[in-house]
Order: C-alpha cells, then sequence, then structure tokens
C-alpha cells in the first residue's frame, strides 16, 4: 500500500538504521518487539482501526446498559408472580393447596450481557401442583414484544462472533498481499530477518490492536452493568473473564485466517473478497445448515402427534381399571366403604398423570436433542464454536435450560413431600393423597405458608463450565494450531514477487 511505503523507513548510506535491525545487532526479541511497534503504528492509524474499535466499545456498553434494564424487568415480573402465589396460598387449605400450581422460577441470568444463551426467549418457569389433575405449566413469565427488531440479545458473545472476527479480517486482509502490491514487503524480505519473527510481528499487530479495546470495552461493560443493578458474584466474575479469553483467542484465530488468506491472494481486492465470503459461511450459512440438517435429522412430536398419544394413555388407563377410575362421592357416603372407589380412582389418576407426565418430558427432551444436535453440526464453523464455547463456560444456554428442567422435575417431590407432612397431622382426612376434597380441610396455620418449600435454582459453577467446555476447547486448540502451521508455512513460501 502507498501508506504503508510512506511510512515504512527505507535503506540510507551514511549508516541510518534500518526499519529493524539486522540479525546479530539486536536481540531476537528486540526484533520482534521492533517489527511489533512498526506494525501497530501503521494499523492504529487508519480509519478503519479507529472505526472498528468504536464499534467493540459502543456495542459492549449497549450489551451492558440493555443487560441491566432486561435483569430488573424480569426480576419485576418475577416478583409479581410471588407475590400472587404468595395471596393464592394465604388462607387457603391444605385441600385447597394440592391444586395450587407452585412455581419452580429460573433467575434472571446475570450474566447476560456477556452471553444471553437464549435465556431471554427460553421459557423461565415450571409450574407444578400436587395433585395429579392438574397439568404442569412451563412458560415464560415476560413474553415481551416478539416483532421488535433486534430480537437476538446484544452481548460479548455476539460480539465476539460477529463483530471482532470481521474486523479482524478488515485489519489483516492486506497485511501481506497490500504490501506486496506496494512493492514494501520485497524490501523487508530483503533483510537478515527470520521470516517467522515479520509474521509473528504482523500477527501480534492485528491481536493487540483488537485486543485492546476489547479488553478496555469488557471492563467498560461489567462496570457499567454493576452501576446498573446487576449483583455480579466472585464467580460471576470468573466466568466473564473466561469469555473475554475466549474473545482474545477468537482475534487471534481470525487474524491467522486474515494473515493466511493475504499470503495466498495476489491482490487486496480478492483477499477482501475471499475473507468475506468466508465470514459469511462462517457465521450465517453453517449455523442455518445446522438447523436444517438437525430439523431433518432428529424430528420432534408434534402437538397433533403428542395429542394422541395422550389420548391413548386415557384409553389405555380405562381398560386397565375397567370403568372403575374417576368415582368421586361425598365424604360421607365414600366413609362407608373405606373410600374403596375413590383409593381405587386416585390409582388411576396417579398412574394416568404419571404416564403423561412422561410424554410431556421427553417432548422437551427431544427439543434439548434437536438443538444440541443443531448446535453440534454449527459447531463445524468456527464461529460457532466461539459462541458454544462462551455458553459452556458460563453454564448457560442448552445446559442451563436442561438444568433448570431437571431442578424443576425434583422439585415437585420435595413439595409432595410437604403436604403430605401436612395432611398426616389431620386425622380426620381420609388421606388419598393428593386429591381435592379427600385431604385434610384445616386453613394453613400461620407461618404454614411461608415454611412451603421454595425453589431454588443452582448455577453452574466455574469448575462444572470447564468440564463443560473441555472437548470444544480441545477442538478449537486443535483448528487454531492448524491454522497457525497454513499460514506460517505459505508466508515463509512467499517468494516476493
Amino acid at each position: 500500500m502507498a501508506e504503508r511505503l510512506r511510512n515504512l523507513p527505507v535503506l540510507e548510506t551514511a549508516g541510518i538504521t534500518r526499519p529493524w535491525a539486522i540479525a546479530g545487532e539486536t536481540s531476537s526479541r528486540g526484533i520482534l518487539a521492533t517489527i511489533l511497534r512498526h506494525e501497530v503504528r501503521q494499523l492504529t492509524a487508519t480509519f478503519r482501526f479507529r472505526a472498528s474499535a468504536f464499534l467493540v466499545i459502543f456495542l459492549m456498553a449497549l450489551a451492558a446498559v440493555t443487560a441491566a434494564a432486561r435483569y430488573h424487568g424480569e426480576g419485576l415480573e418475577q416478583a409479581a408472580l410471588a407475590d400472587d402465589h404468595a395471596r393464592e396460598l394465604a388462607g387457603a387449605t391444605v385441600d385447597r393447596t394440592v391444586e395450587i400450581l407452585q412455581p419452580a422460577v429460573k433467575p434472571p441470568w446475570r450474566l447476560s450481557l456477556v452471553v444471553d444463551g437464549g435465556q431471554s426467549a427460553t421459557p423461565d418457569a415450571y409450574s407444578q401442583a400436587a395433585s395429579p389433575l392438574v397439568p404442569p405449566r412451563f412458560f415464560r413469565i415476560n413474553r415481551g414484544n416478539e416483532r421488535l427488531p433486534l430480537s437476538k440479545p446484544l452481548d460479548w458473545s455476539f460480539v465476539i462472533q460477529f463483530v471482532l472476527s470481521l474486523t479482524a479480517f478488515l485489519l489483516g486482509y492486506d497485511a501481506v498481499c497490500g504490501e506486496r502490491r506496494a512493492g514494501t514487503l520485497k524490501l523487508v524480505l530483503t533483510y537478515p530477518v527470520a521470516r517467522w519473527k515479520v509474521f509473528t510481528g504482523k500477527l501480534l499487530a492485528i491481536w493487540v490492536s483488537l485486543a485492546v479495546p476489547f479488553l478496555g470495552a469488557a471492563a467498560l461493560s461489567l462496570l457499567a452493568a454493576r452501576l446498573g443493578g446487576i449483583p455480579f458474584q466472585l464467580d460471576d466474575l470468573a466466568k466473564a473473564g473466561l469469555v473475554a479469553a475466549v474473545g482474545l483467542w477468537t482475534i487471534f484465530f481470525s487474524a491467522l485466517a486474515a494473515l493466511l488468506i493475504s499470503s495466498l491472494a495476489r491482490d487486496s481486492s480478492t483477499s477482501l473478497g475471499i475473507l468475506a465470503w468466508l465470514w459469511v459461511t462462517a457465521v450465517i450459512v453453517v449455523p442455518a445448515v445446522g438447523g436444517l440438517l438437525a430439523h431433518r435429522l432428529q424430528g420432534i412430536p408434534s402437538e397433533v402427534e403428542s395429542g394422541r398419544e395422550m389420548k391413548a394413555i386415557d384409553q389405555r388407563i380405562a381398560r386397565e381399571h375397567a370403568g372403575r377410575e374417576r368415582r368421586w362421592r361425598p365424604l360421607k357416603w365414600a366413609a362407608a366403604d373405606g373410600f374403596a372407589w375413590e383409593r381405587a380412582s386416585a390409582q388411576a389418576e396417579t398412574r394416568r398423570f404419571a404416564r403423561k407426565e412422561e410424554v410431556r418430558r421427553r417432548v422437551l427432551q427431544h427439543k434439548l436433542g434437536q438443538a444440541r444436535l443443531a448446535r453440534s453440526l454449527a459447531s463445524l464453523s468456527p464461529a460457532a464454536l466461539t459462541e458454544e464455547l462462551a455458553e459452556r463456560l458460563t453454564g448457560t444456554g442448552l445446559e442451563r435450560d436442561a438444568s433448570f428442567l431437571a431442578q424443576a422435575w425434583a422439585f415437585r417431590p420435595v413439595l409432595a413431600g410437604w403436604l403430605r407432612a401436612l395432611d398426616a397431622r389431620d386425622p380426620e382426612s381420609p388421606h388419598i393423597l393428593f386429591f381435592k376434597g379427600y385431604v385434610s380441610q384445616r386453613p394453613l396455620a400461620q407461618g404454614e405458608p411461608e415454611s412451603i418449600p421454595c425453589f431454588t435454582f443452582h448455577e453452574a459453577s466455574v469448575r462444572q463450565g470447564l468440564a463443560a467446555a473441555g472437548s470444544a476447547l480441545a477442538l478449537f486448540a486443535g483448528e487454531t494450531l492448524a491454522l497457525a502451521a497454513a499460514a506460517l508455512f505459505f508466508f515463509s513460501r512467499y517468494d516476493g514477487g
């Protein structure tokens, strides 16, 4: 490039120093540092660097503001749900409580500014009753407006996957072919400096030029979110640090790709076109194809199919119990034969609920499995792989949803045990659990509504996140090493022409 040629110090007579000292005049580290400083000055003086740095800082600051607003909005909605539930329990009898839906709520995701992982869209409440006659409800408390633009949440993962990879391409697409066309690279390679040092200097220059604004924006983003009221914990900051490391790794990987293509292309326009094609393919095409293939390879039952299966369960229960289910008599009549009909009906309804619950849970598991397959196929793209890395390291995404479902399902037996204990204290109760009209009729005593088991969601720890990300880390490391070897090989083969 003409700009690089004008700014590059050239060989002079009369003992004037060259752009970097020849081997033997200074240490290897000194030569590399000199190359790095020169390349960084060249990159940071360009408009494309200033625009890229501004965009990264702006987007990550905006991510903090929107995440804080979303966190408080979700918190208010969940608090309103808890208040409504408390009012419903106030003055209720044990008999009424067995039919009240007890919500298991997934708390707002504190690291939504770092990586949302779909938490702003997936259900965050699973309400269940102890009675088999009341089906559970899986829903999102605050639906929002799905027609608003930017449905994909803005977070660090978005910046890493879309912005940092693209800006690394923009900074490095002419790092080799541009200087080849201007003639400066041929001059540089005439000096007795190892080519790997020139390559490393260019690579680190791109990395440093983007790493500094990215890390600064990350610190600013966390500070803004904290001031916005998100109560970060120590584990949260550690997870954010891991995602920042993924961002730095992505910059390095993208810079390697830019240098590889720039070394292979004969001119800057060709290099930029190839890199643009690679970016669109990696960021958009491969994930879209992965989702399509997952839909084809691993389908999920439709609502019609699930409805048919539910009807088949009703028919099977009716056959197994020979029409003796669903018989409920007034207490004074039923007591005459020891509630024989009612106990048979309770057994039938309990079995009916258990089999239908298996269907409901199986559908949810199929949906998670299909999403996992789509994510695995999309991970063939390094861009999608970085998103998966960020989600696994922080414990969000599909794994957080799966963990929430598992913990919510484990909560129902705890709730049933609490109600069973309350009913056992009433000697007048028929103790036909858990059917309205056939358990204790006494009101909940003072303090008992407050003692009802409260669902507490347990987030994944940093150690669990690292363990979950092990395979993805190994895959990304292998891709990075292969790309580095290829980029260095083709740069070393450059003949200066």
